[in-house]
């Protein structure tokens, strides 16, 4: 019979979509192609050799004609047809790809520990808050720090490790993090030793999750609002905390951080913002500059005007992933205010 040979993987892709994500993982849990949960379910190293698998909560699945049975609810015999149509190049139903109903989650719990968290934060005004003003001091943007809204200091927050486990104690940054309705959903979270350095633990393998979980989990964006919009209706946006603020500090452009490429390119500006300024991260993969140009075409869509800065200092052989403005700031200040003049120009072309 002429046609193809059966490697298991290339029917699942064809026969099965709903496989797809696995198979792209082998060997790691995904979530499963029937009910969507969480980590429970993973194709095996070989399974392009057997076709097996495991449904976590259910059983092993050893070979290709049960795990095609199983994910598309077919019976023995309309596995066996649609395989031998497969391998003649002929036409072939298709499994679906099921989207499992969302699971309600219980969030009464993690909004009364947000809540308590901050609540017991401080100012940074607060005396116990002085590593945070000597981190921010180090950096310079002290000043705009001191003035932001939504950023406190905790004295004794829990530092958890990646492994779950309680490291130590310590003080820590806390930024209130609001969706884009202007809601508070989550908490970013920067770890600070007595001396205003940040808290390390084997450097990244062990690095705790800046970003608490988030409530309202499906609501769009994700920035931390610093400040209030301007009276000319322009609103800068950047990703990381001290870009914002250096930006501030340099220029008194109202800026808020977003916290990540991902975030920046779902930010969306309350009513009444007419400009965006996106101060990208000079990336060496061009990841802020991408996720700037995604930003700038989804807010011309609804008719809000966008202009992009890229600090100019430029990529030394030490700066790992790339430079941003809050390098700008502590490099090249006269640089950054040259920069920045421009903008101001073009804000007011752009408006008029």
């Amino acid at each position: 019979m002429d046609g193809k040979s059966l490697e298991p993987l290339s029917a699942f892709l064809i026969l099965a979509p709903a496989l797809e994500h696995a198979i792209n993982k082998l060997g790691t849990n995904v979530s499963c192609p029937v009910d969507g949960g969480l980590d429970g379910f993973r194709l095996f190293q070989d399974a392009n050799i057997t076709g097996g698998g495991v449904k976590q909560s259910l059983r092993v699945i050893p070979e290709g004609i049960d795990m095609l049975m199983w994910v598309n609810e077919w019976s023995f015999t309309k596995t066996y047809d649609e395989l031998e149509a497969f391998l003649a190049n002929k036409t072939v139903d298709v499994g679906s790809v099921r989207t499992p109903p969302p699971k309600i989650i219980d969030e009464t719990n993690l909004r009364v520990w947000l809540n308590q968290v901050w609540k017991e934060s401080l100012p940074l005004s607060d005396l116990q808050a002085y590593p945070a003003r000597i981190y921010f001091d180090r950096r310079r943007v002290k000043k705009a720090a001191m003035a932001a809204s939504d950023l406190r200091f905790h004295p004794a927050l829990n530092y958890i490790g990646a492994n779950g486990k309680i490291l130590g104690r310590y003080g820590a940054l806390l930024a209130l993090v609001r969706n884009n309705d202007g809601m508070p959903v989550s908490i970013h979270r920067t770890f600070l030793t007595k001396s205003g350095m940040k808290v390390d633990f084997l450097g990244r393998k062990n690095a705790p999750r800046k970003l608490t979980p988030a409530v309202n989990k499906q609501s769009k964006g994700r920035h931390i609002r610093f400040s209030r919009i301007g009276v000319d209706c322009v609103i800068g946006v950047a990703e990381g905390l001290e870009t914002a603020l250096a930006v501030t500090e340099a220029t008194q452009i109202p800026v808020w951080p977003t916290i990540s490429t991902s975030m920046l390119t779902s930010f969306m500006p309350p009513d009444g913002v007419n400009t965006v300024l996106i101060f990208a991260d000079k990336d060496r993969n061009l990841a802020g500059e991408i996720a700037a140009n995604t930003l700038t075409e989804r807010l011309a869509e609804v008719g809000i005007k966008a202009i992009t800065l890229m600090p100019p200092t430029p990529i030394l052989e030490s700066d790992t992933k790339g430079v941003d403005w809050a390098d700008q700031l502590l490099r090249d200040l006269t640089d950054f205010r040259t920069s920045c003049s421009l903008v101001n120009s073009q804000v007011t072309r752009k408006i008029a």
